[in-house]
C-alpha cells in the first residue's frame, strides 16, 4: 500500500507540475500580447518602414521642407535641387549610434526629421510611424554631403 501511495503521490506531483508549467506558459504568453497591444512588438520584431529609405528622404526634400542649420532655419522651396545632393545611392544602413546635436535637421513633418552629422552618419526619425513599424533608421552617409548642403543653404534665405 506504501508503494501504491509514493506512485500516486508521484503522479499527482507531476500533473501538478505541468499544470504549473502550462500555466506560467500562458501567463507569459499573455503579458506579451498586451505589452504589444499598448507598446508595439520590440524593435528587432518591427517591420521595416518604407519611409525611412534615403529615397523617400529624397523626395521629401525634393517636395519642399524646413532645415535647421546654426539656430537658423531655412526653408527649401519645392524642387530647388538641394535633394540631389544627398547622394542616396551612397547610403548604407548600420545599426543604432549614440546621437548628439545634429549638425543639419532637415524636418519633413513636425514628427519627421533626417538628422545629418558631417563625420558620415544621418538618423531618420518618423514619429508617424505605427506601433509594428521601426521608427528610427541609421545610415552612413559621404563625409562631404554634409558640407555640401550647407553651402547650397546658405544661399537660400532664412525663414
Amino acid at each position: 500500500m506504501t508503494e501504491d501511495y509514493a506512485r500516486t503521490l508521484k503522479r499527482r506531483t507531476l500533473v501538478a507540475l505541468v499544470a504549473t508549467l502550462i500555466s506560467l506558459v500562458l501567463l507569459g504568453a499573455a503579458m506579451f500580447w498586451m505589452w504589444c497591444s499598448l507598446f508595439g512588438p520590440p524593435q528587432f520584431m518591427r517591420k521595416d518602414n518604407p519611409s525611412l529609405t534615403p529615397q523617400s528622404a529624397q523626395a521629401q526634400l525634393d517636395a519642399g521642407a524646413t532645415v535647421y542649420w546654426q539656430d537658423t532655419a531655412y526653408q527649401v522651396p519645392a524642387h530647388s535641387g538641394l535633394s540631389e545632393l544627398l547622394h542616396t545611392d551612397q547610403w548604407t544602413s548600420t545599426s543604432a549610434f549614440q546621437t548628439e546635436d545634429a549638425e543639419l535637421v532637415m524636418h519633413f513633418g513636425e514628427l519627421y526629421e533626417l538628422s545629418l552629422w558631417s563625420n558620415g552618419k544621418a538618423a531618420f526619425y518618423d514619429g508617424y510611424s505605427g506601433h509594428s513599424t521601426k521608427s528610427y533608421a541609421y545610415y552612413i552617409i559621404p563625409t562631404g554631403m554634409v558640407k555640401d548642403l550647407i553651402t547650397s543653404l546658405t544661399a537660400l534665405v532664412p525663414a
